[in-house]
């Protein structure tokens, strides 16, 4: 199973080359004891600079950016020691798993692939503050671009999965954070004013994180 998988979700020169961008950085202009978002496409378009200055302002701590669109469990693992561990993060703070719902991989690997990302953090980096979020919910009433983008995801598999990932967090001790109810609609969809295409945030949206992330982190 974990060869197929890994052949779906193979990077392409794209990917690769932001992989090692992201090394590149940390290893000649990074500091040390920052921030770092690690994720999928949902976190490399997040408006981390901006809705982050203040708390960055505040506290002289920088915030990173780490994320990859079309980020797989098993490349945010694959990639955990060199574009996040390498700097040893004061915080992390990590959103993964919707492109393995995305592609049907079973969740029984991505949850043991999460895991592994907490457990490598906890033996590598123990003194980071981990913040795991939940799964956000997806809207596929939108449009036909996004019923085309959500695909198939359905926030159905996205509860059900958040539950098991909310036990792996309390297993491992860290920050739960889940904004389910706050991005929803009243019918439990990812509400139009928080998205653009059923699935990705928009900046309205990204506020709300980003209001819930900081008083979590150290």
């Amino acid at each position: 199973m974990g060869k197929d998988i890994q052949k779906k979700t193979a990077y392409d020169l794209v990917k690769q080359t932001k992989k090692e961008n992201y090394l590149f950085l940390n290893e000649n202009y990074a500091y040390h004891g920052q921030t770092v978002l690690f994720g999928d496409s949902i976190t490399e378009i997040f408006n981390s600079y901006e809705l982050f200055y203040t708390f960055s302002k505040v506290t002289g701590q920088a915030v990173y950016n780490r994320g990859i669109s079309g980020d797989t469990s098993d490349r945010l693992l694959e990639r955990l020691k060199c574009n996040a561990l390498n700097i040893t993060p004061k915080n992390l703070v990590i959103l993964i798993g919707t492109n393995d719902i995305g592609k049907d991989i079973p969740s029984e690997y991505t949850l043991k692939n999460i895991q592994d990302i907490l457990s490598v953090t906890h033996e590598s980096c123990p003194n980071t503050n981990i913040i795991l979020q939940a799964i956000y919910p997806v809207n596929s009433r939108m449009s036909l671009t996004a019923r085309q983008m959500v695909g198939k995801r359905s926030n159905k598999k996205i509860l059900a999965f958040n539950e098991e990932l909310h036990n792996i967090a309390v297993e491992n001790k860290v920050h739960w954070l889940d904004l389910t109810k706050y991005l929803s609609d009243k019918k439990g969809r990812l509400a139009k004013e928080y998205c653009y295409d059923g699935l990705h945030l928009n900046a309205q949206g990204f506020k709300v994180v980003a209001e819930k992330i900081i008083p979590l982190l150290k």
